[in-house]
């Protein structure tokens, strides 16, 4: 018997998480999220582009879908970033449930474990679940 997935007061039943990337526009993405019975997106917040309103406002389309939305540190580089990110996204109202990755190296993409660490010790003395 499958459990789900609990992160803080989070309670869903489905364990997948599936990011917001990656597709060539948000019709692609929401039949992908459908088709896999995801509960949960991440969104990398520094990567999303506000500018792009043709395809709309992706927050809003996923709320308005209520797909619950993991903000996400892809493409911070170090801690101070990482945390930064965070808290712009708890106070853009997206909670203070997160996704910490700081990349360790630029080709790979790799995760810096040691600061990927640091950062989520940090987050999580604020008051973050990560």
């Amino acid at each position: 018997m499958d459990k789900g997935l609990q992160i803080g007061d989070l309670a869903v039943s489905s364990r997948l998480l599936l990011g917001s990337s990656g597709y060539p526009n948000f019709e692609v993405m929401l039949k992908a999220i459908t088709a896999s019975g995801t509960e949960i997106v991440t969104v990398s917040v520094r990567r999303v582009r506000f500018d792009n309103q043709d395809q709309g406002d992706l927050f809003q389309l996923l709320r308005q879908k209520k797909i619950l939305i993991l903000p996400n540190t892809a493409g911070c580089y170090n801690v101070k970033d990482a945390v930064m990110t965070c808290e712009l996204a708890r106070e853009a109202g997206l909670g203070n449930i997160v996704k910490v990755e700081v990349i360790g190296d630029e080709k790979t993409l790799f995760p810096d474990n040691e600061a990927t660490l640091e950062a989520s010790k940090l987050l999580i003395k604020d008051g973050f679940h990560v």
